[in-house]
């Protein structure tokens, strides 16, 4: 690598042969044979040429899709054996693999009567093997680190990890199986992303920096070697001294020991999510008592949108649920040090709506549906939000007071967003003539929804059933003017390129209500595209006369883990490790000023959320 420009930087190289590698919602490299100029402004990368140039362009997407289907039945054996071919999806076995352009989906399973695996899936030839006892339980809990490692499972009277040449490493250490495994595969990762710096993208990275003096290793001699080797050795460094460094792994994915759990597989390991076996039912909607009350409090002397609007109703947390019996669902929890955990309870269709989902040439289509005119101001709100982006062309249309047969209609029309404000309960959608169950769907074509309506988780998880991807939904009654704050915040968030459920967690800052909503379907789905690509949180903080920010990273959909993101800010050299928290770095009014007309950005300030258009000093 010649040189590596970041937001703070330019350019100037000699006429020559060169290629460029641009990080944008798709891995671009462009060839020529030309003198070039790179530098930034608060737009965009320019670069500039010869008068005269040709350029070749070469595209490489992020493989978002399992490539075919493996049929395997419930025996453990078979499972194993399915599991082990995930590693056919990596793009490498060298510690790029961390990149996730070059970590591709594993292929999907179906359940069936044998085990058949298509020729076009081969397993690597990583020399790595997991043992682990005969179990689904044991077996579910190794997959993605037998995804990410290209390891092959196998039956074993103990969790154990096995390399060709001699190395095995307990799975089960203090304190259990699961922890270990999560804590190994984190380890492994993370060392990757530093010991990749060797390889053919050596930017500067904040946590080489911090780590690689307590290493025993050369990072370019290890870069070299076979990856049974690297895992003996990254295997020897004690986690303590990498935790405070590994970027946050906020997303698990909570599952029954069961058959119907195997088709989710591929999808929980395509997100590197940590695994969590179920032992017992879980109720995992109820709320903490205390929580109920405040919020009972909060909502004294203001209507809810239940389709009971009578005053003096008793506040549940809890709709009459959809039988768990009959959906196959697992539980997606984002745990996050800074705030409360968000959870999705998501059934198999939600990664199977995605699958099939095309990109559309179209603007992107945002239905926004107001069955009440008591509820009009947040229609009135959001109308200014949706669709502010002149980068971006997006289509808002609105109605009022939709009968049940033109509420169907529109629920069954292809769009990307779909915002309903208005009541619902257990019977279904308020409509001007009844009530429309969301069961009495049989298409749902918006990708995409926030029920902004007391009780509508179940009828969110119908729509999921029956063509969404994901959703935002709520627990039990929410009071009008909370409801506004929050889904004028979601909103906001999700315009942005903010996923489900980084734009859940930051509404959830906006109103006391916020806790009463939660996910249904995939969590990650996002709507829009970031204007950078990154998504994050800018937390402000007064420091004498100048100012301390730190910035708060998201997985989204073009920046998953392994993604590296660099801050515009002059004192910023290095890049940073994503999702995390990074900073505080200390920086003058002006440079503060300058960082918040970037873009629009959510911004946190004396604990509460506004946005940097929005803030002005006297607000610090």
């Amino acid at each position: 690598m010649i040189d590596d420009d970041g937001p703070t930087t330019q350019t100037f190289l000699d006429e020559g042969t060169y290629t460029l590698e641009l990080s944008t919602p798709f891995k671009m490299y462009i060839n020529v044979d030309s003198s070039i100029h790179v530098y930034f402004d608060s737009d965009r990368t320019h670069i500039s040429l010869n008068d005269s140039t040709e350029v070749h362009v070469g595209v490489r997407s992020y493989h978002t899709r399992p490539a075919g289907t493996i049929t395997t039945t419930s025996d453990p054996a078979d499972v194993m054996a399915a599991v082990s071919m995930f590693g056919s999806a990596l793009k490498t076995q060298s510690p790029e693999r961390s990149y996730p352009t070059l970590r591709g989906h594993p292929p999907a399973l179906q359940l069936g009567d044998e085990l058949r695996v298509p020729e076009q899936f081969e397993q690597p030839d990583t020399g790595v093997l997991i043992e682990v006892p005969p179990k689904l339980r044991n077996i579910f809990i190794v997959t993605p680190l037998a995804y990410y490692l290209g390891a092959s499972i196998t039956s074993g009277s103990a969790p154990r990890l096995r390399t060709k040449s001699g190395f095995s490493y307990s799975l089960d250490r203090n304190p259990g199986f699961e922890a270990t495994v999560e804590r190994v595969l984190k380890q492994v990762f993370f060392l990757d992303c530093i010991v990749r710096t060797e390889g053919t993208t050596p930017v500067p990275l904040h946590e080489r920096k911090a780590v690689e003096p307590t290493l025993e290793f050369d990072l370019a001699d290890i870069y070299d070697e076979p990856l049974a080797e690297q895992l003996e050795a990254y295997l020897g460094v004690p986690f303590s001294i990498l935790e405070p460094h590994i970027p946050e792994w906020r997303l698990e994915a909570h599952l029954d020991p069961t058959a119907d759990s195997v088709e989710f597989l591929p999808f929980i390991s395509d997100s590197l999510a940590a695994i969590r076996v179920k032992d017992n039912e879980q109720n995992d909607v109820n709320q903490p008592q205390e929580q109920i009350e405040a919020i009972k409090s909060f909502t004294r002397g203001d209507f809810v949108r239940s389709a009971d609007t009578s005053r003096g109703r008793e506040h549940t947390s809890s709709s009459k649920h959809v039988d768990q019996q009959a959906l196959a669902t697992i539980e997606q929890v984002w745990r996050h040090d800074r705030s409360a955990q968000i959870t999705s309870t998501t059934p198999l269709s939600a990664f199977q709506h995605n699958i099939g989902r095309e990109p559309r040439d179209d603007p992107i289509e945002i239905e926004v549906i107001c069955n009440d005119s008591e509820m009009r101001k947040e229609l009135e709100e959001v109308n200014g939000i949706y669709g502010d982006r002149e980068e971006l062309p997006f289509q808002v249309t609105e109605y009022y007071d939709l009968t049940s047969g033109e509420l169907e209609e529109v629920l069954s029309r292809d769009s990307d967003f779909l915002h309903y404000i208005g009541h619902i309960d257990e019977g279904g959608f308020q409509c001007a003539d009844g009530k429309l169950p969301g069961t009495a769907v049989e298409h749902v074509g918006a990708k995409a929804f926030l029920l902004n309506a007391c009780q509508s988780h179940d009828q969110g998880l119908h729509l999921v059933e029956a063509g969404s991807i994901g959703g935002i939904v709520t627990l039990g009654d929410v009071i009008n003017s909370g409801a506004i704050n929050v889904g004028s915040a979601i909103a906001r968030l999700l315009n942005r390129g903010y996923p489900l459920h980084a734009a859940l967690e930051l509404a959830r800052k906006k109103s006391l209500v916020g806790q009463q909503y939660r996910l249904v379907g995939d969590g990650t789905t996002t709507i829009a595209q970031s204007e950078t690509g990154y998504v994050n949180v800018c937390h402000l903080e007064k420091n004498g006369c100048r100012y301390d920010i730190s910035l708060e990273t998201y997985v989204a959909s073009v920046s998953r883990k392994g993604s590296i993101f660099s801050p515009y800010l002059e004192q910023v050299k290095d890049y940073f490790l994503m999702p995390g928290m990074i900073g505080p770095f200390t920086i003058t009014i002006e440079e503060m000023s300058q960082y918040l007309q970037l873009e629009e950005m959510p911004v946190i300030t004396n604990n509460k959320l506004c946005w940097s258009n929005d803030l002005s000093v006297n607000d610090l």
